[in-house]
């Protein structure tokens, strides 16, 4: 009977120190919090390509289609400067997050990784810049260079490897001690960019990275890969550990990269390719919470337990914009055996089911990223799909099916506890002692 307290223990204790090594590494920090801050941006790029889309849904033959036709590449300007110079914008977040955790001034760092990916992510062509790559497709050229010349030239001035000229205004110094590491980066990307050209059949580097990441992209972009992930996440949240935050560090990148490629054919009017978004996972695989907490709001809002319709009803509104903190600690979920089958098992089964519906062309691909709007509105305009909303009240309703058991289970503990509590005070009634 004791066994499976200390294995929890101990399998806890372990999951403690992997998140918490994670969380505290400045790499994978600097990495999940630049990326995180390119939400932004993708929204605006989002919402621009909502609005082109918008004429989709009238007959070619009326004024308001006509209008879209005629102004579409004009609405998708917001769209073409977002998503189609990507690697800037996350070599701008990458390079001052990771300046913020080292204790850096960010304003040069923050030039020279701009200065960087753009090399490193463009060609000459007949005497003109060729800058395609600096879309998704240079995201990982922009990751690594952003931290690589943050991190040499906090080097650099550590080491004092710098042009020093005494007397002069401190800002005018500060620009001359910046000269070399940034003159050193700009030769060494350059290096890099000719000697890739040359060995590699006129190849850059973010074509060589997509040619080597192959493998991995789409191996995450599988019913296996949203599996593994997803059950990483459950098992994570379940002690207690935003699962989601631990993991995004890892996939955000591949994610944008996919949803830049989908968005991209969708606004040629092209079948989308791919699945595993950022939006898919938290509209989708994730809808109303991780772990479809939503329908154990709905459950706790029907069960005879004070203390769980309570929650229920803290809990439900919350759990429409995608926030599952309510319930995995108000119910809670969290260390709680009687939700671990469905929770940290069922769930990933329910997500890779999802993930098939998708890949079978049965709803769009994502196509944009939304904030701060409820299920099942966010369905519809992350994938500019009216069977998405659908999809996403079917996964709440199996959600509800398969924590149905568990949850009665647990209610009758809880109405039990209850139960022998009231019993308990009223032996004492009983007593009437008067002291």
């Amino acid at each position: 009977m004791t066994s499976t307290p200390i294995f929890l223990n101990k399998f806890e204790k372990n999951m403690v120190f992997v998140a918490t090594k994670i969380e505290q590494n400045r790499f994978i920090s600097s990495i999940k919090n630049g990326m995180i801050s390119l939400m932004a941006i993708l929204m605006v790029g989002s919402i621009s390509l909502i609005i082109s889309g918008l004429g989709s849904l009238f007959s070619p033959e009326t004024a308001v289609s006509q209008f879209f036709t005629n102004y579409g590449a004009l609405l998708q300007l917001p769209f073409t400067f977002t998503f189609g110079l990507l690697s800037i914008y996350c070599a701008i977040t990458i390079s001052y997050h990771h300046t913020q955790k080292i204790n850096v001034a960010p304003l040069y760092p923050i030039i020279s990784s701009v200065m960087v990916t753009m090399i490193l992510n463009s060609k000459m062509i007949e005497g003109s810049i060729n800058i395609a790559f600096l879309d998704s497709r240079g995201l990982f050229v922009a990751i690594i260079a952003s931290l690589a010349t943050v991190e040499f030239i906090s080097w650099a001035y550590r080491k004092k490897i710098t042009i020093r000229i005494n007397g002069l205004p401190d800002m005018i110094a500060k620009t001359f001690e910046s000269i070399f590491p940034l003159l050193f980066v700009v030769m060494i990307a350059c290096a890099i960019s000719i000697a890739s050209q040359a060995l590699f059949n006129q190849q850059i580097v973010p074509e060589l990275f997509t040619t080597a990441l192959a493998p991995a992209v789409s191996g995450i972009d599988s019913v296996w890969g949203v599996f593994t992930i997803i059950l990483l996440e459950m098992i994570f949240w379940f002690f207690g550990l935003n699962g989601y935050a631990i993991l995004i560090g890892f996939t955000l990148p591949f994610m944008t990269q996919y949803l830049s490629l989908n968005a991209a054919n969708f606004a040629q009017g092209l079948p989308t390719e791919h699945v595993f978004t950022e939006g898919w996972w938290g509209a989708f695989a994730a809808c109303t919470g991780s772990g479809i907490t939503g329908a154990i709001a709905i459950l706790g809002l029907m069960s005879r337990a004070p203390q769980l319709k309570a929650a229920g009803k803290a809990a439900i509104v919350p759990s429409l914009f995608g926030i599952s903190e309510p319930v995995v600690y108000g119910f809670p979920i969290a260390f709680n055996p009687y939700f671990f089958f469905p929770f940290v098992l069922g769930t990933p089964v329910l997500a890779s089911i999802t993930y098939l519906i998708f890949e079978m062309g049965w709803v769009r691909g994502p196509v944009a990223q939304v904030g701060g709007i409820p299920t099942p509105i966010a369905q519809y305009f992350i994938t500019m799909d009216w069977r998405g909303p659908i999809v996403a009240i079917l996964v709440i309703l199996a959600g509800f099916l398969m924590y149905y058991p568990f949850f009665k289970m647990y209610e009758r503990s809880i109405l039990k506890k209850e139960s022998e509590r009231q019993d308990e005070q009223q032996k004492y009634a009983v007593l009437d002692l008067d002291f």
